[in-house]
């Protein structure tokens, strides 16, 4: 009796991996016979790992996708997202999930008059080579609740401003690079310059941290102060 209740949930669990992950893909899913293993991903083939998401009206959220790989596969995935509800749009457009990798986060933004309702997205992972997978997304859009509009335009401030602060950073240690390497004036030049862009790459940081800890209700008080100090550290690498 002991032996049958294991037996039961093994093939329990491997039905509901089953059911989150959609169907494999890659060479291996192609090789007959192909079987699925009770637990695990099958050699040299991969799944989609896809949660579900509910999104409100004029809010914007970050969704992880993830892949799963088996023994052998390791190759870059192009993920593509059938149709989206009227209204929701996607960042990145065309999202991969890199060889090395195994997720990556896709934003998600709902307009203020996106269609409410529970969706169904079909989502296909594309490998390098070997057949394809496909899995589901789930997102129920709801209206948009009294108060919330202030908190969606916030964070949606909050991501793009946060994009722009790892561009700049980015930018900040290219410069750091050049300096160490250049010699004579040039390098005198670029050690100035790389001083003061430090001081307001910190300035642009700490005008962002504040506006996290501002909240939704006096974002508006602060926002420019961030934007001045994003200039300042912006004219810096023109």
């Amino acid at each position: 009796m002991k032996r049958f209740s294991i037996a039961m949930l093994l093939g329990a669990s491997a039905i509901l991996i089953g059911c989150n992950q959609g169907t494999s893909g890659g060479p291996g899913a192609t090789s007959p016979p192909f079987k699925k293993p009770m637990l695990g991903q099958a050699a040299n083939t991969f799944s989609l790992a896809v949660p579900s998401m509910n999104l409100n009206q004029g809010e914007t959220k970050t969704v992880t996708l993830g892949v799963n790989r088996g023994e052998n596969f390791n190759e870059d995935v192009s993920l593509k997202l059938g149709d989206l509800p009227k209204g929701v749009t996607s960042d990145p457009a065309r999202p991969v999930i890199n060889h090395g990798d195994t997720d990556m986060e896709l934003t998600l933004k709902a307009a203020n008059d996106a269609a409410l309702g529970n969706f169904t997205v079909k989502v296909t992972g594309h490998p390098t080579k070997g057949a394809d997978a496909v899995a589901e997304l789930k997102i129920s859009v709801a209206k948009q609740e009294a108060g919330s509009a202030a908190k969606a335009q916030w964070d949606e401030y909050i991501i793009a401003m946060q994009k722009q602060l790892d561009q700049l950073t980015a930018k900040y240690a290219e410069l750091k690079e050049r300096a160490a390497k250049a010699e004579g004036q040039a390098k005198t030049d670029l050690d100035a310059k790389l001083a003061e862009a430090k001081t307001k790459l910190d300035a642009a940081a700490l005008k962002l941290e504040e506006m996290k800890s501002a909240g939704a209700d006096r974002w508006e008080k602060v926002k420019e102060g961030v934007a001045n100090a994003f200039d300042d550290l912006k004219r810096i690498f023109e």
